[in-house]
């Protein structure tokens, strides 16, 4: 599309994850040491200022970039405006992240220059007078130089794509911030790219310009508060298409593709199912959370899928027009609820963006497909997690250093939401998606926050449950058998023989076979051991272990005991 036609569009229209599920996004944060910047002579302890950094005593409200970037040179030239509330009395400093072979040129108060102090990717800056609680001031930071992380530069067809990739902490790389999920703010971002490409980025576009020097620049404006890792730009010579999505209220909203010129057909086969989607996943979780802006897709290089607020990052290598992948679609526009609505506290809490997200692909699939369709998912969900898991176990909370997004935190945080639905029940399960949703909307949750809501619906504690599903690793592997006692009792035996990990608590279901119909009961399993006795009019012929596949464990058989069954 020409540049002046998206231009007209957009004016009359201001209304993670890939094989990345698999294979893990690992992210490593090199701290290097280089001098310390000054335009002018400190007048500070240096020792004591670079010793830690200082508790976060301010809120971030709003960020306003204004990039100029050069792809050939792969420089940055940034002009970024923060606007700070203060959370405490006596303000006189704010430490923001800030990678060291990034440049400052200047820190400015209104027209006070400040002093900072700039190492270890930590930049400190004094602020011209001392702020009180609830007050609020602007500071505006010059910085140029060669991001290291977080945003990218490459090919595709020989044309070059300029691309952000920020989670959890690249976006310190190529911009200062407050680079912490648990403090969003709402965004303008302008970006200057050479002439020919358009920049995707969060919210609505507000204007593109075609400058005299051969560039272009965009004004991107994300009024929704964001954390600094859902915040992305990507630039090329996108072709666009577009869908709409009818709202709860009977509006429009704009579903927007940025896609490689020869990808194009593909593309629009494979995001067809986007608009049913979202309107599948607003029945479930609540109306899409950025209904005035837009929801948009962005094709990027490599093999990474990115949930960004309102315009996730999609790999080329996921486009091939047989919808393949129509699951990571799934997964990442869930992601606008789980991680982009409703954001992390911290990264410990990590599984209540991928294991809803993870979940989230199920439940299209049981949308698509049945019942039948969500155990098969659950299924492989399962097989993912013991085969990439044998003895390298740890609890879903808190992964340890190298484990952010592993399967754990994916495939058997899905699993955890699929048992809580098992043990809740289908009418008190989306009551609790809908409540977390609402209560936490824009803003961040832990998991703590997430329990509290499943016990108040629930009526129940459900502390035994996110104990050993959540802060505890493993499974259980239980050993079940049952035969017929000399008083014609049915008797179950079921043990549990893991080794590495405790003894769960879990209601099971049984199906019993009889010649005549079926029945099925729950028992609750406690022990390491345990018998249960029921009496029926008939035997069964068969008696099924969990029949419906709720609990992700290992079974193993044994040989019955008691008299034959005739």
């Amino acid at each position: 599309m020409k540049l002046s036609n998206f231009i007209n569009f957009n004016r009359l229209n201001l209304i993670k994850r890939n094989f990345l599920l698999i294979l893990s996004l690992i992210i490593t944060l090199s701290l290097q040491a280089q001098e310390i910047p000054h335009h002018k002579k400190l007048k500070y302890d240096f020792l004591a200022l670079l010793k830690g950094i200082t508790e976060h005593n301010f809120d971030v409200l709003h960020y306003k970039f204004n990039w100029r970037i050069n792809f050939d040179s792969r420089i940055i030239h940034g002009n970024v405006s923060i606007q700070i509330r203060s959370l405490v009395n006596n303000l006189n400093k704010i430490t923001l992240h800030l990678a060291d072979n990034l440049k400052i040129t200047k820190i400015m108060q209104g027209k006070f220059l400040l002093d900072f102090v700039h190492h270890n990717n930590l930049l400190d800056i004094y602020l011209s007078q001392n702020l009180n609680m609830d007050e609020k001031t602007e500071i505006e930071i010059s910085y140029y130089g060669n991001p290291k992380e977080g945003l990218n530069f490459s090919y595709h067809n020989n044309y070059p794509i300029i691309w952000s990739l920020n989670e959890p902490s690249g976006a310190r790389y190529w911009f200062p911030c407050y680079d912490h999920p648990s403090d969003k703010a709402t965004v303008e971002i302008k970006v200057t790219v050479p002439a020919g490409m358009i920049v995707a980025s969060n919210g609505k576009l507000i204007n593109a310009i075609a400058n005299n020097d051969n560039t272009v620049t965009y004004f991107w404006k994300e009024d929704y508060p964001i954390a600094t890792y859902l915040i992305s730009i990507s630039a090329t010579n996108y072709e666009i298409f577009r869908d709409y999505y009818l709202s709860s209220k009977g509006e429009d909203m704009e579903i927007v593709y940025f896609v490689y010129p020869e990808d194009f057909v593909p593309a629009q086969e494979d995001f067809s199912v986007t608009p049913s989607m979202v309107k599948f996943f607003s029945s479930l979780f609540g109306e899409y959370p950025f209904i005035e802006e837009k929801y948009g897709m962005a094709e990027i290089p490599g093999s990474i899928a990115m949930e960004h607020q309102t315009c996730t990052s999609y790999p080329s290598t996921l486009i091939t027009g047989n919808h393949k992948y129509d699951w990571i679609v799934a997964h990442e526009l869930a992601h606008q609820w789980w991680g982009d609505l409703v954001t992390l506290s911290d990264w410990p809490d990590i599984w209540l963006n991928e294991g809803f997200a993870t979940y989230s692909d199920a439940l299209w699939h049981e949308h698509i497909y049945g019942f039948e369709g969500l155990k098969s998912r659950m299924a492989n969900f399962k097989s993912i997690y013991f085969n990439l898991h044998r003895g390298s176990d740890h609890p879903v909370y808190n992964p340890p250093s190298g484990h952010l997004f592993c399967s754990i935190e994916y495939e058997k945080a899905a699993w955890v939401l699929h048992m809580l639905r098992f043990i809740v029940g289908d009418s008190k399960f989306w009551k609790i998606l809908k409540r977390y949703a609402l209560l936490y909307a824009y803003s961040n949750a832990s998991t703590n926050n997430f329990q509290q809501i499943c016990e108040e619906i629930y009526g129940e504690s459900l502390e035994w449950f996110f104990n050993e599903w959540i802060y505890k690793s493993g499974y259980p592997v239980y050993q079940f058998g049952w035969g017929v006692t000399e008083l014609n009792k049915i008797r179950i035996i079921i043990n549990q023989i893991q080794k590495d990990s405790p003894i769960f608590i879990m209601p099971i279901e049984l199906k019993f076979i009889f010649p005549t119909g079926e029945l099925r009961k729950i028992i609750w399993v406690e022990n390491e051991n345990n018998v249960f006795e029921f009496s029926f009019d008939q035997i069964p012929r068969e008696i099924l272990f969990d029949p419906d596949n709720w609990i992700l464990c290992k079974l193993v058989k044994f040989e019955k005991k008691g008299k034959k069954r005739k």
